[in-house]
C-alpha cells in the first residue's frame, strides 16, 4: 500500500541522511566544526524544523478534515436510505422491487466501506454503485401512483435517491489521495536536510542517535497517518461503517 511504502521511504531517507552526515563530519576540517559553526548551523536547522512542524500540522489537520467529511457522507447516506425505504413502504406492494434494489445498494455500500472489503476497493467500484443508484431511480420513476399522497411519496423518494446519488459521486471523486505528491516530496526533503545537518554538527553518542532514530520513526508514522486519513476507503485507518450496519438491520426488520 502507498502509505506503507511512503512511510518506509521517508524513514530510510532520514536515517541515510543522518548516517551520511556522521560520515561526512569525520572528513571535515576541524574549523568547520568549532562551537560557533555548530551554533550557527543549529539556528538554521531549528528554523527549518519549525517550518516543517507547521506544514506537517496543516497536512494532518487537512487530512483529518477530509476523513471526517467522508464519514459524515456515509452517515448521511445511511440516513437517506432508511428514510427512502420508509417512503417506498408507503407506496405499497408496487414499490417492493424498488425496496429490494435499495437493499442491494445498501449492501454494496456496506461492503465497500467495511474493513474487510476496503483493501480491494477502487474508484470503479464506487461508480458501479452509483449506476445501481441510477437503476433504483428508474425503478421509482416507473411506479404509477394513483392518489395525491402516493404522488407525494414518489416525489419524496426521488429526492432522497438523488441525495444518495450525490453522496456516491462525492465518495467516488474523493476515493484517492488528495495530498499533493510535490508537497510530500518537499516535506521529505526538509526532514532529510535536517537529519543530514544533525549528523554533521551534533556531538553524537548512542543515546543521541537512539533519540534521533526514534524521532525519524515518529516522522515516518506521521506521513503514514496523513496518507491513511486521506484515503479512508482503501487503508487501514478507515471510516466507521456502523451507521450502514444499523441501516441494514433497520431495512431487514422492515422487510419482514
Amino acid at each position: 500500500m502507498i502509505s506503507y511504502a511512503a512511510a518506509a521511504i521517508v524513514l530510510l531517507l532520514t536515517l541515510a541522511a543522518l548516517g551520511l552526515g556522521i560520515r561526512l563530519a569525520a572528513f571535515l576540517p576541524s574549523h568547520h566544526l568549532i562551537n560557533d559553526a555548530r551554533d550557527s548551523a543549529k539556528i538554521g536547522i531549528g528554523m527549518l524544523a519549525t517550518l516543517l512542524a507547521l506544514v506537517l500540522g496543516l497536512m494532518i489537520t487537512s487530512a483529518k478534515r477530509s476523513f471526517d467529511e467522508r464519514e459524515a457522507e456515509l452517515v448521511q447516506t445511511a440516513t437517506s436510505i432508511v428514510l427512502l425505504d420508509r417512503t417506498l413502504m408507503a407506496l405499497g406492494q408496487e414499490a417492493q422491487p424498488a425496496r429490494s434494489r435499495l437493499r442491494q445498494v445498501l449492501d454494496d455500500i456496506t461492503r465497500l466501506a467495511s474493513r474487510e472489503g476496503r483493501h480491494d476497493v477502487d474508484d470503479k467500484d464506487w461508480f458501479r454503485n452509483l449506476r445501481a443508484v441510477s437503476e433504483l431511480q428508474q425503478t421509482i420513476l416507473s411506479l404509477s401512483p394513483h392518489t395525491d399522497a402516493e404522488k407525494w411519496h414518489q416525489t419524496r423518494a426521488m429526492q432522497l435517491s438523488t441525495t444518495i446519488a450525490h453522496d456516491r459521486v462525492l465518495v467516488a471523486e474523493h476515493g484517492t489521495s488528495t495530498v499533493p505528491t510535490a508537497l510530500l516530496v518537499v516535506v521529505t526533503g526538509w526532514v532529510t536536510v535536517i537529519y543530514f545537518g544533525l549528523g554533521v554538527f551534533l556531538v553524537g553518542n548512542r543515546s543521541v542517535y537512539f533519540a534521533l532514530c526514534t524521532c525519524a520513526i515518529a516522522f515516518a508514522c506521521s506521513i503514514f497517518i496523513i496518507l491513511e486519513l486521506d484515503t479512508p476507503f482503501s487503508g487501514v485507518v478507515g471510516v466507521s461503517d456502523r451507521s450502514l450496519i444499523r441501516a441494514q438491520a433497520e431495512l431487514a426488520q422492515e422487510a419482514r
